[in-house]
C-alpha cells in the first residue's frame, strides 16, 4: 500500500486512494473520532437542552412589561457559559482526531506500520497542540479578514444612505424616502452585501489553499504550529490553482455523500418535533411549554446525530485527503522521490523435452529371437566387410 500511495496524484488518484483507505482509516481512527467528538456533541446537546428549559421557563411564566430584557437574560449566562465549554471541548476533539489520521495515513503512506499506542503517542504528545495552535490562529484571521472586508465594503454604503437621507429632508421625509429612496437603498445593500460575501470567501479560500498541508507538516515532519504554517506557504508556492481544483472537487464530493449518509439519520430523529410544533401552529393555536421543548429536545437529539456522523466522516477523510496531498506536493517539489514499483517477473522458460532413446526394431511375425538378431547383425555390418560372391581366393 505504501508503495502505491507514494507517487504524483491526479485528481482520480486523490478520489480513489481517499476512499480506498476508508478501511484501513476506521480499524483504528473510528474508536478514536468517537471518543475525540463524543464530548464535544454531548456538550452541545446539552445547550440545546438547556435552551429548551429557558424558553419552556419563559413561556410558562410570560415577562411584563415592566420586568424587561433583564429577566429574560437572566438565565443566559449559564447558557452562554456552557456554549463556550462545547465549542472548545468540540474544537479540540476535532485537532486530536486531525492529528491522528494525519499520522496513520502518513505510515500508510510511507509503508510503515506502528502499533496503535505509537499512533496514539504520535498524535497526543507531538501534534495534538501543534494542530490546535494552528486551527485556531487560521481560523481567527479567516474570521478577521471577513469582518474587515464586510465592514469596508458596508462602511460607504451607510454613509452613502446617510447622505440620502439627509438630503431627503431628514427622518421626517420618512414617505419621500420610502417612495424615492428605497429601491435604490436595496440595490446597494444587495450589491454590497454580494461583493463583500463575494470578496470574503474568495480570500479565505486563498488561505485555505495556502496553508492546506501545515497539519501534515506539524505531524509527519515534526515542525511547531508556525513552521507548519510556513512548510505549507513554501510546498503550495506557485500551485495555487491546481490545489484549489482539487481540494474544491474533493471536498464537494465528501459533502455530497456526508448529505446523503447523514439526511436519513437527522431526519428521522429531528422531524417528530417538528410535527408537533407544525401541527399546533397549523390549528392556530399558541404552542405549549411542552411542545417547545419536545421541538428542541428533537432537534438537539438531531443536531448530536449529525455533529457525530459529519465530524467522524468528514474528520476522518478530509486530513487523509490532505496528507496525500502533502506527500504529492513533496515530491513535485523534489525533496522525496516517488517509489517505482518493480516490473512484473517474466516467465522462465520451459526445459527443452529430453529426447526419448530410439526404440528396437520390432520383430517380424512368426520370427523367433534368434532370427531377429541376427537379422540386426547383418544391418549393422559395413558393405565393406561383406563377403565378395566368388569368396576369398589365396
Amino acid at each position: 500500500m505504501g508503495t502505491k500511495l507514494l507517487k504524483p496524484h491526479s485528481l482520480g488518484d486523490f478520489l480513489n486512494d481517499t476512499f480506498m483507505l476508508v478501511p484501513r482509516l476506521w480499524k483504528r481512527a473510528l474508536p478514536v473520532s468517537v471518543l475525540a467528538l463524543l464530548p464535544g456533541v454531548a456538550a452541545w446537546m446539552a445547550v440545546i437542552a438547556s435552551m429548551a428549559s429557558w424558553l419552556r421557563g419563559i413561556a410558562a411564566d410570560p415577562i411584563s412589561p415592566g420586568e424587561g430584557a433583564a429577566r429574560a437574560l437572566s438565565g443566559f449566562g449559564p447558557l452562554l457559559f456552557l456554549i463556550a465549554a462545547a465549542t472548545l471541548l468540540l474544537f479540540l476533539g476535532q485537532a486530536f482526531q486531525k492529528a491522528f489520521v494525519c499520522a496513520q495515513t502518513g505510515a500508510l503512506v510511507e509503508g510503515r506500520g506502528p502499533s496503535f499506542p505509537e499512533l496514539l503517542i504520535q498524535a497526543f504528545r507531538q501534534s495534538w497542540i501543534r494542530v490546535a495552535v494552528q486551527d485556531a490562529a487560521l481560523g481567527s484571521i479567516a474570521a478577521g479578514i471577513v469582518v474587515a472586508l464586510v465592514s469596508v465594503l458596508s462602511l460607504p454604503l451607510a454613509f452613502g444612505a446617510l447622505g440620502d437621507l439627509a438630503r431627503s429632508g431628514g427622518p421626517h421625509a420618512a414617505p419621500g424616502l420610502a417612495s424615492g429612496l428605497a429601491p435604490a437603498f436595496v440595490l446597494k445593500v444587495v450589491g454590497l452585501y454580494l461583493a463583500s460575501m463575494a470578496a470574503a470567501m474568495a480570500v479565505v479560500w486563498w488561505l485555505r489553499v495556502r496553508t492546506c498541508v501545515c497539519a501534515p507538516a506539524a505531524v509527519l515532519e515534526r515542525a511547531n504550529s508556525f513552521s507548519g504554517i510556513g512548510r505549507s506557504l513554501d510546498l503550495s508556492r506557485g500551485r495555487p490553482w491546481r490545489i484549489f481544483g482539487v481540494m474544491f472537487i474533493v471536498s464537494l464530493v465528501i459533502s455530497f455523500g456526508l448529505g446523503i449518509v447523514t439526511g436519513p439519520f437527522t431526519f428521522a430523529v429531528a422531524m417528530p418535533g417538528y410535527f408537533t410544533l407544525m401541527r399546533s401552529t397549523i390549528a392556530g393555536e399558541k404552542p405549549s411549554p411542552d411542545t417547545v421543548a419536545a421541538f428542541m429536545t428533537s432537534l438537539g437529539w438531531g443536531a448530536g446525530l449529525s455533529m457525530l456522523l459529519a465530524g467522524i466522516i468528514k474528520g476522518s477523510l478530509w486530513p487523509a485527503f490532505l496528507t496525500l496531498l502533502h506527500t504529492d506536493l513533496r515530491i513535485r517539489a523534489g525533496e522525496i522521490e516517488a517509489a517505482v514499483e518493480p516490473p512484473p517477473a517474466a516467465a522462465e522458460p520451459s526445459a527443452p523435452p529430453e529426447a526419448s532413446a530410439p526404440a528396437e526394431p520390432l520383430a517380424a511375425p512368426h520370427e523367433s529371437r534368434a532370427d531377429s538378431e541376427s537379422r540386426a547383425d547383418s544391418e549393422s555390418r559395413p558393405d565393406s566387410e561383406e563377403p565378395s560372391p566368388g569368396g576369398d581366393r589365396a
